[in-house]
């Protein structure tokens, strides 16, 4: 009966290490539909209203999907590039090819877990930060 129990401890305890030391690669992998994207240079309401309005489609429609070493999204047309993120999971670089003249783009990643995620990309007179969540 002992030998049971501790076998189901340990059973227990290496399926919790396993799901819990996910790399910053394997989170990132999957479906991401963006949240929200906050401007930090937009302070006032009526600013914000009009960059969400802005941003509409991307808010309501848009999914990046990442695979192994691939990104897909499909607004305003359906694109794939590249993406890698650090081993620290604190840098995420996304190149959408030499049709994109800003390509590679440079995140830092505020946070990344399971299901949520929030970069941040420096425009150097304002932020754009973008939260996603993933879809399950």
């Amino acid at each position: 009966m002992k030998q049971i129990k501790l076998l189901s401890v340990l059973v227990i305890f290496l399926t919790l290490t396993v799901a819990c030391n996910k790399t910053p690669h394997d989170k990132m992998k999957g479906k991401w539909d963006v949240a929200k994207i906050v401007n930090s240079a937009m302070t006032e309401q009526e600013d914000i209203n009009y960059f969400n309005e802005m941003n509409k489609d991307v808010l309501d429609n848009e999914v990046f999907i990442f695979t192994d070493d691939k990104i897909t999204k499909e607004l305003p047309d359906k694109t794939e590039g590249t993406w890698e993120i650090n081993e620290t999971g604190t840098e995420l670089s996304i190149d959408w090819g030499p049709d994109d003249s800003y390509s590679p783009h440079t995140f830092v990643v505020k946070k990344l877990s399971s299901d949520s995620l929030i970069i941040e990309e420096d425009f150097e007179e304002f932020y754009i930060t973008t939260y996603f969540s993933k879809i399950k």
